[in-house]
């Protein structure tokens, strides 16, 4: 009131003067609510609309685990569960090399003898008939400190070159895994691709599911190569994905990553079988991502996953002899096994699966003061967070092959 008398007094005798004031005054608040209503309305819708976006869904991949496995993929299980809230994990790839078979574990060895040093590795440390005893148990310590951690969370295997060394063959892993290598959607998907004509053996060490458009295949080149009986069965697992409509993505994960990678010293690149039947395998991928595998076909999203060596690494087949062919690519070998260089980086892809098919991972490192199991040995800690390193591999020069057809 007093504000309107002081207007008035101010203006005087000039009442229409005052009262366009008034009226300007009025229309700029209405203006106001008005503006004020449809920013709030639109914030409002905004967020309707988010909320009501499907949301991405998760899985995690990671490999690797001989060496120091036994204290890395603990934790590796308890990072996925405390990040259940923002990243819903459905499941964990291995990559494989669940365990060095070629020696004993630095994990196993230092609950045997605390003293022993796992750079140095002498023997008489340990007792006489140790690595007897552990090659006996070292796929069920896998089982109980690897695998067990994840408690419902599905784990599925790849087969690694570590898993047939010591004389292992693949039946012998096919039985020891075969809980794993059958479980469910993988039993599932094999009935489907029985009744599509794609084929395939229940509780073989390659496979595939799939979830959500999204089509997973878990390939075995545990010895550098891929059979003559795998590459047709790759062959039909994409043809039916090419002519499936539902099916927007592919994923292949391995142990040992394709040709011509970014870590081609540690991959399928040191031998001609290697080497070709890789490269058969790369291109029909890279055809799948452009619709060029069957007449008619659209292009699917393809990615791929792979260990073998001890590193993670982006962009794997961003190299000059895929130009123009580039595959989206990782390598993760970050579950345990000694690491090439400094910092150690141990850790796991976690994968976020957008609606439309589209992947968008981010690595998770793992450090010694996460969870890990009851009653650790603290100076196997130290070791495995602060020496557990080795040379890289050699390069070896890149061989020349008359890779000749397909199968």
């Amino acid at each position: 009131m007093a504000r309107r008398e002081n207007i008035s007094r101010t203006f005087g005798a000039r009442s229409a003067s005052y009262e366009r004031y008034l009226f300007l005054n009025a229309a700029e608040s209405k203006r106001r609510r008005v503006h004020f209503r449809a920013v709030s309305g639109m914030l409002l819708l905004a967020a309707l609309l988010q909320a009501a976006a499907p949301a991405p869904w998760y899985f995690a991949v990671s490999g690797d685990a001989r060496d120091c496995g036994g204290v890395v993929m603990p934790r590796i299980a308890s990072a996925i569960a405390a990040r259940r809230a923002e990243a819903p994990v459905a499941f964990f790839w291995h990559l494989g090399d669940f365990r060095r078979a070629s020696d004993i574990d630095c994990d196993v060895a230092m609950r045997l003898a605390p003293a022993f040093d796992c750079k140095d590795r002498h023997a008489e440390l340990l007792p006489r008939d140790a690595m007897g005893t552990y090659l006996d148990g070292e796929w069920d310590d896998f089982l109980e400190r690897q695998v067990k951690p994840f408690g419902d969370l599905p784990v599925f295997p790849t087969p690694g070159n570590h898993e047939i060394y010591a004389q292992r063959t693949r039946d012998e892993y096919r039985q020891k895994f075969r809980a794993l290598l059958t479980q469910e959607p993988i039993h599932r998907q094999r009935i489907l691709d029985r009744r599509n004509g794609v084929g395939g053996v229940e509780g073989e060490t390659y496979y595939r599911f799939q979830r959500g458009g999204v089509d997973f295949l878990v390939l075995d080149n545990a010895d550098g190569t891929f059979s003559r009986e795998q590459m047709l069965w790759v062959t039909r697992v994409l043809s039916a994905d090419a002519r499936d409509p539902a099916i927007t993505t592919i994923v292949a994960g391995m142990h040992a990553a394709l040709p011509f990678s970014i870590e081609r010293r540690h991959g399928m690149d040191d031998s001609c079988a290697g080497l070709c039947s890789g490269k058969h395998v790369y291109d029909l991928l890279f055809r799948a991502s452009r619709g060029a595998l069957v007449a008619g076909a659209k292009p699917k999203k393809v990615y791929l996953f792979a260990s073998h060596a001890h590193t993670f690494e982006a962009g794997a087949y961003d190299t000059p002899e895929h130009a123009g062919q580039v595959l989206p690519g990782w390598i993760v070998g970050t579950a345990g096994a000694e690491q090439y260089r400094k910092p150690l980086r141990y850790g796991y892809l976690e994968v976020a699966v957008k609606p439309g098919g589209d992947l968008v991972p981010r690595f998770r490192d793992v450090t010694r003061g996460a969870r890990g199991l009851d009653g650790e040995n603290g100076a196997l800690l130290d070791y495995c967070f602060e020496r557990n390193l080795e040379e890289p591999p050699v390069p070896k020069p890149v061989v020349d092959c008359a890779c000749g057809a397909a199968p």
